[in-house]
């Protein structure tokens, strides 16, 4: 019987820490997907229960600055991924509409020192499996 309870707690615990997903937002489209290169000009926090609520970075390119939704802030936190302004970045994502606004939803970023990849490339968001151990039943 102690065996199932720490078993059940175990779950419970993997399963908290697993990020509530964001409040409803725009949905990645990969016939959308760019890629953009350009200097951070500011970072900011989306709080929790708000549509993309996490990191979101403003990125100057050529043409204009464009504003990119990164993932949720503890995702980046266990990434460890810390971007300030004046980082030169590679985005490559998926540009959408969130209100009257067109924001980049991104999917790898470059930093020069690291690439990180926050979805798949149909633009599913990586952190949606974030501490769910695998099945070994469904590993091919």
């Amino acid at each position: 019987m102690k065996i199932q309870n720490v078993m059940l707690s175990v779950s419970a615990l993997a399963l908290a820490m697993i990020p509530a997903r964001a409040a409803s937002g725009p949905a990645y489209n990969p016939a959308t997907a760019v890629a953009i290169s350009g200097t951070v000009t500011g970072v900011r926090v989306v709080p929790a229960g708000q549509p993309l609520e996490g990191v979101h970075l403003a990125v100057k390119t050529k043409t204009g600055t464009v504003e990119v939704y990164l993932a949720p802030k503890n995702f980046m936190d266990f990434l460890k991924s810390n971007y300030v302004p004046g980082d030169e970045v590679e985005i490559t994502g998926s540009r959408v509409k969130s209100g009257n606004s067109d924001i980049l939803l991104a999917r790898e970023v470059d930093d020069g020192r690291d690439v990180i990849d926050l979805r798949d490339l149909n633009g599913a968001p990586v952190w949606e499996h974030w501490g769910v151990e695998a099945d070994p039943a469904n590993i091919h």
